[in-house]
């Protein structure tokens, strides 16, 4: 082989970390020499549309000026990957015959110059690739930093504002057109915002339906409203069909003193978070308020665990009462916490709680308390009355649960009949049918179950139809006025009257004024829980309440 030593020079100059492009140009002149070569092309060809910078680069390695007409060249073709290829282009010149064997020793220059530039190519491939998400070909998270980090240390950051969206039930998107089409749409999504940011901003995907972007500040109504419904097309059936994908979108309003890129993807996650579970709205805008509610919630979850171990959660029993006899008949198990001697509402940590699926365990917490009192009772020879529970929807995804609720019962040798379980009703189809199965099983072992706050809300007559129910609570809305109308007292007297009927007793909470016992009174409903009977009680008043069950009146 007449060139080894050339090609060992060769490939020590491209192996070496210090090598720069005429180091390697220099190796390849020796090769020319010795193969008889008048120029050396690398011909990176990239599939068009891959990158911003797609077509075709050329590097020349060696160029002879004397020679300007060659014999017809040498081309070895090597495929990097799916996006392109490199084609090394050896030039002979004018005269040279070659043999097989010194055919065969440069198509081995080439091999080696296709494996020093195609690792170059699958470097950058792999940057890419580290900063980008794979289905769409925007920025990820890291690309998005990255891209977002020049525009904060040069002090303009202050001119954008940062966002944090995610499109809303496209869960539901997939279950229907398909995963296929769902990745489509997304594609498509993601195109259209790439058509919409400038070339001073920026949008980035952080996978499955969650965005991120930084738009100038001037453009703030003319992103939200592209946000409130981006066009797509989607195939179903062979129909092709546009839909349109909104978003529930979280945004920071950068200030112009910000130098730290760090909260541009949180800060606004954060307010994303709050308008889709908290405050139920499309959009929400970081402030000082919002930021502070987050610290509070942070430290309820924060301090949940070692409240749980220290028994922290203190159970409280509101009365039930039987008007027509002023007679305590009943109670339901309220839950206060009690940290270092400050009394927190629940109000401040159970949505808390349930946001972050931590509420099953308080309400299993509950209910074992709950039965360690009724069995202090029934030892002390205090007939107790039934006492009910609530259970969050949050935890009927849980298969075991109705099993844990009787293991919990049977654990204290509590007859069933002291239990009550109660469940706020639902309009979600899947809840629906675990909310059915849920019930079904305590009825199955003589739990008493309860449909909470029944018209606070969406309120349906199936419900009464379809739950296997022992009690409807009426919510306290329906006599939270100041006069009562005839619509007020037909529609009450009518759902008192039907769940009279099917078997289901009626109890009405909320009652704190004489006017609104006779009203309930005069529509049929005799069992009462409000503050015009009693509040909430700690376990020691209310067992003291247990013994002379008798309300004045």
């Amino acid at each position: 082989m007449p060139g080894m030593e050339s090609i060992l020079s060769f490939c020590r100059a491209l192996s070496s970390t210090k090598a720069d492009i005429i180091t390697i140009q220099k190796a390849t002149a020796a090769i020319a020499t010795e193969y008889r070569l008048g120029r050396v092309d690398i011909d990176i060809s990239i599939r068009e549309g891959f990158t911003p910078n797609a077509g075709t680069k050329y590097l020349t390695l060696f160029q002879n000026p004397n020679y300007t007409e060659y014999e017809e060249p040498f081309d070895f073709r090597f495929r990097v990957d799916r996006e392109g290829e490199i084609l090394a282009r050896l030039y002979p010149l004018k005269g040279s015959v070659y043999t097989d064997a010194e055919e065969h020793e440069l198509e081995l220059i080439a091999n080696i110059s296709f494996f020093y530039f195609g690792r170059i190519r699958f470097a950058d491939v792999v940057e890419k690739s580290a900063m980008t998400q794979y289905l769409t070909g925007l920025p990820n998270s890291g690309g998005y930093i990255a891209k977002a980090v020049p525009i904060f240390k040069a002090h303009r950051a202050g001119n954008y504002d940062g966002y944090f969206f995610n499109l809303k039930g496209f869960g539901l998107m997939g279950k229907k057109y398909g995963i296929k089409q769902g990745d489509d749409m997304i594609r498509q999504y993601a195109a259209k915002l790439a058509d919409f940011i400038g070339s001073d901003e920026i949008v980035g995907h952080l996978g499955g339906d969650n965005f991120v972007a930084m738009i100038k500040k001037s453009r703030y109504d003319e992103f939200t409203k592209l946000l409130s419904g981006v066009p797509v097309t989607t195939i179903k059936n062979g129909q092709s069909t546009v839909v349109k994908l909104a978003a529930t979108v979280g945004v920071w309003h950068i200030p112009g003193e910000s130098t730290d890129a760090g909260d541009l993807i949180g800060l606004p996650g954060v307010a994303m978070n709050a308008a889709k579970n908290v405050l139920h709205q499309p959009l929400c805008v970081v402030s000082d308020r919002l930021l502070q509610q987050v610290a509070e919630q942070k430290r309820v979850l924060d301090r949940f665990p070692s409240a749980m171990r220290k028994e922290e959660f203190l159970v409280y029993y509101q009365p039930k009462v039987d008007s027509r006899s002023n007679t305590l008949v009943g109670a339901e198990a309220l839950v206060r916490w009690n940290h270092k001697g400050e009394m927190i509402s629940p109000g401040a940590f159970i949505p808390v709680l349930e946001r972050e699926g931590e509420i099953g365990k308080l309400d299993l917490y509950v209910l074992e308390h709950t039965c360690m009192d009724i069995r202090r009772w029934l030892d002390a020879g205090i007939a107790p009355v039934q006492v009910s529970v609530n259970i969050s929807r949050k935890d009927i995804a849980d298969a075991t649960l109705a099993s844990q609720i009787i293991e919990i019962i049977g654990k204290y040798e509590i007859n069933h009949r002291y239990i009550q379980i109660e469940v706020t009703e639902t309009t979600d189809e899947a809840e629906h049918g675990l909310m059915t199965e849920f019930l079904n099983k305590l009825r199955e072992h003589d739990i008493s179950t309860a449909i909470d706050d029944f018209g606070s809300g969406y309120s349906s007559l199936s419900t009464l139809r379809n739950f296997n129910i022992s009690m409807l609570k009426i919510d306290r809305s329906f006599i939270n006025n100041e006069t009562f109308s005839k619509n007020d007292e037909i529609i009450l007297t009518d759902i008192i009257h039907m769940a009279e009927r099917l078997g289901i007793e009626v109890i009405t909470e909320g009652v704190e004024r004489k006017d609104q016992l006779d009203f309930i009174n005069k529509v049929g409903c005799f069992l009462i829980q409000g503050f015009y009977y009693d509040k909430p009680l700690p376990v020691d008043e209310f067992t003291e309440r247990l013994q002379n069950k008798s309300y004045t009146k």
